[in-house]
């Protein structure tokens, strides 16, 4: 509570009575992203930046509208492979490592992408991008989508594969482990140790690491698309 016995507003900014809080566009998108994409609302957004939330209805017709803006945000702010940077195989790398990355800072990122409710304009360009990379080195154009679909389908899998429900409905990676670890916790009756002990070693390792060895594999299946 402030001096006055009033409730400060949560990006810690305080109004004088009786003045509304200047908001803009950037604004409301940089506090839909510190909110996160796991508790994103209006109502959420709102709080955070000490608004009425029909306020943000001024800049934004929908929930999803917003949305889409922060997604904007964040793919456009990422660490991307430069169309030029590498060979295929150390371009798509970069381009899984990087979307790993993106869904590791922003919980429900991978949700907002796989339900495709969600469009954002940056996030389809920066996948055509690394399209286009891939045909610039000899890919089909076929093949190019493929591979460019498959390394990102990886990546929303380690994010979607341990999603639950309510508060807790969009863990990243750590979480998703942690839930594997316990339902390794017991070995099934008859369980090979040797196996059982090997899927230990896997989930309580780090989720990254367990990553990077899937990605090294489907990228030699990948390397069959390759040119020669």
């Amino acid at each position: 509570m402030s001096e006055s016995g009033r409730e400060r507003p949560a990006n810690g900014v305080r109004r004088s009575a009786g003045r509304p809080a200047r908001v803009d566009r950037e604004a409301i998108v940089r506090a839909a992203v510190a909110v996160g994409f796991d508790r994103l609302a209006m109502t959420t957004v709102a709080d955070r930046l000490g608004v009425r939330h029909s306020t943000l209805y001024r800049y934004f017709p929908t929930r999803d509208a917003l949305a889409a803006a922060a997604m904007d945000h964040v793919v456009e702010h990422a660490a991307w492979p430069k169309r030029r940077d590498g060979d295929w195989r150390s371009h798509l790398e970069a381009y899984a490592h990087c979307h790993f990355a993106l869904l590791t800072d922003h919980r429900g990122l991978a949700g907002e992408i796989a339900s495709l409710s969600v469009d954002s304009p940056a996030y389809r360009a920066r996948v055509h991008r690394t399209v286009e990379a891939l045909t610039a080195r000899g890919f089909a154009a076929e093949d190019a989508i493929l591979a460019a679909d498959l390394v990102a389908e990886q990546a929303l899998f380690f994010f979607l594969a341990g999603q639950g429900s309510g508060t807790d409905a969009a863990p990243g990676p750590e979480q998703a482990a942690e839930r594997r670890r316990a339902l390794l916790a017991v070995a099934p009756p008859g369980a090979d140790p040797v196996v059982h002990a090997a899927m230990t070693r896997i989930v309580t390792g780090p989720p990254e690491n367990w990553f990077a060895r899937k990605l090294t594999t489907l990228l030699d299946g990948i390397a069959r698309l390759a040119p020669d």
